[in-house]
């Protein structure tokens, strides 16, 4: 039965009955005519593709027949060998970028830590915060007067805008307001204070007196009285005037500072230093709030040499009464004595704030500053000090000393500009300079030698030697220089020439002793 089947279907086949299309479906009902149709046309295309491709064999035979005969007259490129390229070990970036993403995990991780182990550390710390510049607020006479209109029943408002016009040298002004002041409350001693106080420092010790009196009357233990009388030692009539007071306040009041302060300044004046040092060790403990123990103990304390003993007492003084000017004017003293220059002009300028006329500590700040080498700020306190003394000779010396070492240093340092304005300054100062030049270069040289520019020294020593031949000191400089520049025996020719200028140059002479008994 199967085989039946199988030989009608290909039977079927043969015939054309059944056609089995190119997606596999079987069509059944084509004709024969259509079959042979269909033949003839696939005939026709297989022979026009062989006449193309019997063309086309030909035309490449006679392409390849050309380019064997290029090839064989030039050697083709395909034999030359080619480079071998080194490939390096693949990289996995997946791999990387975990690694990369953990490391920057770890150190996030790490900067948070810091961050909060380090928060009290940046808190304290001060944050810059831009602000505009602005000047500090200056109160000027309108002012003071408008804060004393404001307040007519407050002396110390009152005493403010008499040392202001004390300060301007409006002096009827600061006398009218103390007369006032006294009509208004004449039961305060500080109102006949102000007013003694404003008399002494004109220079008038008999009114002064006799208003320190009534302020004794008033209050025989007046604390800014008996301060003020343990300081006036400056002048014969200061003194003068200190005594009487205190004597009447030791009558008065017998056990009293007053009295106390009389006895330590015999003790002084006889030399019985130990007696004043106890006897001012128990006026303090007696009195505590009188600083005027304070100042007497520091001046037993450097009579008897205790340098560091002097000097806390006197800054105690300055701590228990801040205004008292005596104090300021032994500790910048003390200072200048120790040879701490930079110390000494600071408290020479606390003198100066209290009495911006006291022309004598403008002249020691400028001093003070120039023996420091700070020549920008000894020139400023000497200006300042010729705009209230302006026939200040020695000032008139030293300023233009300043200027002109200013000017070299700026040359130095490549700034020439800023050195012809300082050599212009010197020369408004004063200028004749033989008066100061030499003298300037002679600074210079210790200058230099003391920051061991040994060459610019000993040139500056040989500019003083040209301009004043007779200088002694400049010889002992050089000789100095070469001194530390370890030339013996030309620092003793130079001493030796300083001899024979001035025999009696001590300090030359004991260089040469000294040289002589090192070698």
């Amino acid at each position: 039965m199967i085989r039946q089947l199988f030989k009608l279907l290909l039977s079927l086949v043969l015939v054309g009955g059944i056609h089995i299309s190119s997606s596999g479906d079987l069509r059944f009902g084509e004709s024969l005519s259509a079959q042979s149709k269909k033949k003839k046309k696939s005939a026709k295309k297989k022979r026009s593709s062989r006449k193309k491709k019997s063309s086309t064999k030909k035309k490449s035979s006679r392409r390849k027949k050309s380019s064997k005969k290029k090839k064989e007259k030039s050697p083709s490129n395909a034999s030359k060998p080619l480079p071998i390229v080194n490939k390096g070990p693949q990289i996995n970036v997946a791999a990387f970028a975990d690694e990369l993403y953990q490391l920057s995990s770890e150190l996030e991780a790490s900067n948070n830590e810091m961050a909060r182990a380090t928060r009290f550390i940046y808190n304290d710390m001060p944050k810059k915060k831009i602000k505009n510049i602005e000047s500090l607020p200056f109160l000027t006479t309108g002012d003071y007067e408008a804060d004393a209109r404001n307040n007519p029943n407050n002396i110390y408002i009152q005493r403010q805008l008499g040392l202001h016009y004390e300060a301007v040298n409006n002096w009827e002004s600061a006398k009218d307001i103390y007369l006032r002041q006294i009509k208004k409350h004449p039961t305060n001693p500080d109102a006949h204070f102000y007013l003694g106080s404003f008399f002494a420092m004109l220079g008038e010790y008999d009114k002064s007196r006799q208003s320190f009196e009534e302020a004794l009357e008033l209050n025989p233990d007046h604390k800014g009285t008996i301060d003020a009388m343990a300081m006036y030692t400056n002048t014969p009539d200061q003194k003068a005037l200190s005594n009487q007071i205190l004597g009447m306040s030791s009558r008065l009041v017998p056990e009293g500072p007053a009295q106390k302060i009389t006895i330590i300044r015999q003790r002084l004046v006889e030399g019985n230093y130990t007696d004043a040092l106890r006897l001012c060790e128990e006026g303090q403990k007696n009195f505590p709030t009188h600083n005027g123990f304070l100042q007497l103990t520091g001046e037993t304390e450097l009579a008897l040499g205790n340098v560091e003993d002097a000097k806390s007492a006197f800054q105690r003084s300055i701590k228990l009464n801040a205004k008292d000017k005596n104090s300021h004017v032994s500790l910048a003293n003390l200072y200048f004595d120790l040879g701490k220059y930079v110390y000494a002009a600071l408290s020479f300028g606390d003198v100066i704030f209290l009495d911006p006329e006291d022309a004598d500590s403008r002249y020691m700040q400028g001093l003070s500053y120039f023996k420091a080498q700070e020549w920008g700020r000894a020139a400023a306190a000497w200006e300042d000090l010729l705009h209230y003394r302006p026939d200040n000779e020695v000032v008139r010396v030293l300023l233009p000393q300043t200027y002109y070492i200013l000017a070299v240093e700026y040359n130095r340092l490549g700034n020439p500009s800023m050195g012809r304005q300082s050599f212009k300054n010197a020369l408004s100062v004063n200028q004749n300079t033989n008066q100061w030049l030499a003298s300037s270069m002679a600074t210079l040289g210790g200058y230099y030698r003391e920051k061991r520019m040994y060459r610019e020294s000993l040139a500056a020593y040989q500019e003083v030697i040209e301009l004043d031949p007779s200088s002694a000191e400049a010889y002992l400089g050089l000789g100095l220089t070469y001194w530390n520049m370890d030339e013996k025996d030309l620092a003793k020719s130079s001493w030796q020439k300083s001899m024979t200028i001035k025999p009696d140059n001590n300090e030359s002479q004991g260089w040469l002793i000294l040289s002589d008994q090192e070698s």
